[in-house]
């Protein structure tokens, strides 16, 4: 895009946008990144609709004059997939978009705006009874929006998995700037090919979501939770199996190694977290009994007991700033030349104890320092590893233990990505590992069907371009 046409560009997102357009480079260079460590680019401009009106005239903007529009929540992605990679790109960041619409206390269900963010949406349920039980470690900050399209997970994915299967409807301008609604306000919806689960955990690249009907699930009626410490991952792991095979199925199930609990000021000890375990009032102790039990089989011990969701979030706090932690130990160690990776692996449960050991072995096998912790009862686990970014030699030796995690997840029949999502970040294992593993090496064709679809949603190829696949 020449200057001139930029210029003409800009004009015309003020006349759309006014004071909710932004050209100033401290302003662009905010938006420059992600959580993750890649490296973007300063957009053009970023915009801040409020409308699915104001959407609409700027992905036409977008088609008439070839620039790239990259859609934001709050960019809490640790994939790359909110990092812009082009100059001529608009961010599209629907923070302003951040209104409860609907809530139905009868049929389960809230209409919502992209931009709220996941805990102000579960505070106003709470007093429904309801919640809406996606969970990510960045609640606080993460909008509704940003999660269904990085298709996140969380805490209680343990229980109720992850966004996919909370999410009833959409709306959605695509790239030919007409505006969708797919999906339904009911549980069961047949109504052709199900192109609600396409938007979910496109990172972005189909359309830009403008509102979401969200199925919602009752907050439990009564609660126990535990936080237990062991000497080594393996007798967590297997305390961890042990409440499985005793048919004890938790809302939350939680785990962080000895070296992130010393940054977390815990001792430095393998630490559990077990918490909503399906019960009822009066049953409390009985549950209680079969998770000491579970515990004290595998030598551990537990320091910590709740009977109310509130009491149990107490406990958990640790556990919520392991991103914080692993923040810490990298830039505590290299300040701002700091080169941060937090893998997002998941493995059937069975295969946990494998995976763990064998993580452990990678990081010593490439010389690493390396903080684990996950959401260890969906088999999710979270390596995190660290380089100086101007030390070519630490970078290439993270990146092969990248590549290594990713290879094993897959040799044990799992994905190389949970809920982080692929973004710029594992392109390539996608392509050459998960995909290709499951079709006999021909990942291409697998490929191809997904560039298929986004030319289908996205003829002009303006959406977030880069991400997923080339």
């Amino acid at each position: 895009m020449s200057q001139g046409r930029g210029g003409d560009v800009i004009r015309e997102l003020e006349a759309v946008f006014k004071d909710r357009l932004f050209t100033e480079p401290h302003i662009l260079a905010l938006y420059s990144h992600d959580a993750s460590s890649e490296v973007g680019v300063k957009p053009m401009a970023v915009v801040q609709p409020v409308s699915v009106d104001e959407v609409v005239k700027v992905v036409k903007l977008a088609i008439d004059h070839g620039f790239k529009i990259v859609p934001v929540g709050s960019s809490t992605s640790l994939s790359g997939n909110a990092t812009p990679k082009l100059e001529n790109t608009v961010i599209v960041s629907l923070e302003r978009m951040n209104s409860i619409i609907e809530v139905s206390d009868i049929d389960w269900y809230a209409r919502v705006q992209p931009g709220i963010k996941v805990d102000e949406l579960n505070l106003e349920l709470m007093g429904y009874g309801l919640q809406w039980p996606v969970d990510p470690a960045s609640s606080k900050t993460a909008t509704v929006g940003g999660v269904i399209s990085n298709g996140g997970g969380g805490m209680r994915g343990a229980k109720y998995g992850p966004a996919s299967h909370w999410v009833l409807g959409l709306e959605a301008v695509i790239g030919t700037g007409d505006v969708v609604r797919v999906g339904c306000r009911t549980v069961k919806c047949r109504e052709g090919y199900n192109l609600v689960q396409l938007f979910i955990g496109s990172e972005g690249t189909l359309g830009v979501i403008t509102e979401a009907t969200l199925r919602l699930a009752p907050l439990p009626e009564s609660f126990v939770g535990i936080m237990a410490r062991f000497g080594n991952a393996e007798s967590l792991v297997n305390a961890v199996i042990k409440v499985r095979r005793d048919r004890l199925w938790p809302m939350v199930t939680e785990f962080v190694d000895d070296k992130t609990a010393q940054l977390l000021s815990l001792e430095p000890r393998y630490y559990l977290w077990i918490g909503g375990v399906d019960t009822y009032a009066g049953s409390e102790q009985g549950v209680l009994t079969k998770l000491s039990n579970a515990i004290a089989l595998n030598g551990g011990e537990i320091i910590g007991k709740a009977l109310t969701w509130q009491d149990f979030s107490k406990l958990l706090e640790p556990r919520k700033m392991l991103y914080s932690a692993q923040l810490k130990a990298a830039f505590g160690d290299y300040g701002m030349d700091a080169f941060l990776l937090i893998e997002d692996i998941a493995v059937p449960m069975s295969k946990l104890p494998e995976a763990v050991r064998e993580l452990q072995e990678l990081s010593k096998k490439h010389g690493v320092k390396m903080m684990l912790g996950g959401h260890i009862g969906d088999g999710n686990l979270h390596p995190a590893v660290w380089a100086r970014r101007s030390d070519k030699d630490e970078v290439e030796r993270i990146m092969r233990f990248f590549e290594d995690v990713g290879s094993l997840a897959i040799r044990l029949n799992g994905t190389v990505s949970a809920e982080h999502g692929i973004g710029t970040q594992k392109k390539e294992l996608l392509k050459g590992g998960a995909i290709g593993s499951r079709n006999n090496g021909r990942s291409d064709l697998v490929i191809e069907l997904m560039r298929n679809i986004k030319r289908a949603f996205d003829p002009y190829g303006i959406f977030n371009p880069g991400k997923i696949f080339d």
